[in-house]
């Protein structure tokens, strides 16, 4: 068995980026992931919780390694690997979260965008997607909302992508490079990023007075189009002939005495294999690092505290009853394991009753969620976390709310057969954190007690699965006023 087998195994891999395999018996791969480090990613392997993960190492019974030049080139190979051989480790995510997939609009100038569920239908697709999904509203490089209705017009998708993060830092990498349009809308003149050097200008202007020659847009629209095909072949894992044409075409430019451009391709060209070998894109969120925190003493844990879950719950008289998970690795936020929830089913029909019932199972989470229960909703979202053990698992649950809270959490915890401690964050009448409930002690331990360090994490922590939670609340509820609007104005017309 590869279990008894896998330190001495993880010896023999080097301390480089690159790709590691886990295979069965039949030599097939039954999970694939990426690292910065081979080694270190290995190690924790050793070290992990993760019920997900100690049962893809007892079914393993062979491991290989791939090493890549950079992050970048592990995370393109990671894409492709997936996408080949489906593993069956690799699950795709539900609720709210799936992999990451890179569309391209078929325009005249085409625009890049990011979107976890890729239509289907009549759509270049790479990777696995559940069949009948609806197209995201995607987003750009940066991650914030991206083409709306343009990217409902006929697209080209690459992917799957693990890492958002990853995946958009190498975008904002290659835009510097190969510069590409983000605009959602018409410009009278020139946007910002034509004057940083991110976008060739003209793909935007709303004003014709501004546009050049049908000579000189020809020319513009060829280079634009040369720039996402470019990236179209680095991210389909094909950056070496990118780098051919480069240096072929610098070649002809100076044989014609074209230095000027000559020397842009030059340019180019040695920006985009400095990229290749020098940039660091992966984070070390899944590797153990010292973390030096306090936490680990007071709640008498053996293993140190490094990965933080907040949850909140959001919701008005049970109306939009929403919930939020957010993820803390090493005091910093890992918003590629942000998760929002939905918690809307049918009332009870006794809510007197349910409303003080102890939440011993799932039948009375899923009807109370809908009434103003928090202890319900919060017990609902924890059970459909850890559905997922595909998920990493946290050293610590961080819940907003007082006793009810951590009670409903260490309920489902206990049902589950999940061992993780859980703090609650109450507050006083300012709404600010002010006490953490820990279990075992008699009394609230005031954050006063705590290091400024450790104070100011938790209450990060907290704020940041509130406004997570709000954000979600508020979505849903523009979406439903605006659902009202329209019926009122059919009636109306009717």
């Amino acid at each position: 068995m590869l279990a008894n087998q896998l330190r001495q195994l993880i010896a023999k891999t080097p301390d480089a980026p690159g790709i590691y395999c886990f295979q069965n018996e039949h030599k097939k791969d039954i999970y694939i992931g990426k690292a910065s480090s081979i080694k270190k990613r290995l190690v924790s392997y050793t070290k992990t919780t993760d019920p997900r993960i100690q049962k893809m190492i007892a079914v393993a019974e062979r491991l290989t390694h791939i090493k890549t030049n950079s992050d970048i080139e592990a995370l393109i190979l990671e894409s492709q690997l997936i996408k080949q051989h489906r593993p069956q480790f690799n699950i795709m995510l539900r609720d709210d979260k799936q992999y990451f997939f890179v569309g391209f609009t078929d325009t005249e100038f085409p625009r890049l965008f990011l979107t976890h569920q890729p239509e289907l239908a009549g759509d270049l697709l790479f990777g696995p997607v559940a069949e009948g999904d609806p197209r995201s509203r995607g987003t750009d490089e940066t991650g914030s909302p991206g083409l709306g209705k343009r990217a409902r017009s006929p697209a080209n998708y690459i992917g799957p992508f693990t890492d958002g993060t990853a995946l958009k830092t190498t975008l904002k990498f290659l835009r510097n490079i190969f510069p590409y349009c983000t605009c959602t809308q018409k410009h009278h003149n020139f946007c910002l990023n034509y004057h940083l050097n991110k976008c060739i200008g003209f793909c935007c202007i709303k004003n014709p007075e501004l546009r050049i020659t049908d000579y000189g847009l020809k020319k513009v629209k060829k280079q634009y189009n040369q720039n996402t095909n470019a990236i179209k072949d680095i991210l389909s894992g094909h950056h070496s002939s990118v780098i051919k044409e480069l240096k072929k075409e610098m070649t002809a430019t100076g044989k014609k005495h074209d230095f000027d451009n000559a020397i842009e391709l030059r340019s180019k060209l040695e920006r985009l294999k400095r990229v290749f070998h020098n940039a660091q894109i992966i984070k070390h969120s899944e590797i153990l690092k010292s973390y030096n925190s306090g936490l680990s003493a007071l709640l008498k844990t053996k293993k140190p505290i490094i990965h933080i879950e907040g949850y909140d719950v959001s919701n008005i008289q049970g109306a939009h009853a929403t919930g939020a998970m957010v993820t803390f690795v090493n005091g910093l936020p890992d918003k590629n394991f942000y998760r929002k929830f939905n918690t809307q089913y049918n009332k009870p029909k006794n809510n007197k009753d349910d409303k003080n019932k102890l939440l011993l199972n799932s039948y009375d989470r899923k009807n109370l969620a809908n009434s103003a229960n928090d202890t319900a909703m919060l017990a609902q979202i924890l059970e459909r976390r850890f559905r997922h053990p595909e998920w990493p698992f946290p050293d610590l649950i961080l819940v907003d709310g007082g006793k009810g809270q951590v009670s409903s959490a260490l309920t489902v915890l206990k049902e589950m057969n999940i061992s993780i401690p859980v703090i609650g964050l109450s507050k006083n009448k300012k709404h600010m954190g002010h006490q953490l409930i820990i279990p075992g002690r008699k009394q609230p331990l005031s954050l006063t007690k705590l290091s400024i360090t450790d104070k100011n994490l938790l209450l990060t922590i907290g704020a940041e699965a509130h406004r997570f939670a709000i954000s979600y609340y508020r979505k849903l509820h523009r979406l439903n006023l605006s659902t009202q609007n329209d019926i009122i104005k059919n009636t109306g017309n009717a």
